[in-house]
């Protein structure tokens, strides 16, 4: 079982302004792809995923950073962290991967 996606509202607005650009077209689809990726195995070997130690969450979590794209120009990052897990009605605990934001690389 993968993990549940939540996006800050700033992630939110990120993605949603992705996915109304035309230009931005296949940076969008390339993002959804490795949300998808990020979803169901953080540790997936296309997301490159590392630890982004120069950040802490609202609650000292550690933060990574994750590829959606690599070798482009102002290669679009995923920042994520985990949690808060939720638990379902039977009290089953559902694990959460928190998107903090989706913007290109500096």
């Amino acid at each position: 079982m993968g993990s549940v996606l939540e996006f800050t509202l700033e992630a939110a607005s990120q993605l949603k302004n992705l996915a109304g650009s035309n230009s931005k077209a296949g940076v969008y689809k390339q993002v959804l792809k490795a949300l998808g990726y990020l979803e169901v195995n953080p540790k997936h070997k296309s997301l490159h995923t590392h630890e982004y130690s120069s950040l802490k969450g609202e609650n000292g979590e550690k933060i990574f950073e994750a590829y959606a794209q690599n070798n482009t120009p102002g290669a679009y990052r995923i920042f994520w962290h985990y949690g808060p897990d939720r638990y379902d009605s039977k009290k089953k605990r559902v694990p959460v991967i928190t998107i903090i934001a989706i913007t290109p690389h500096p």
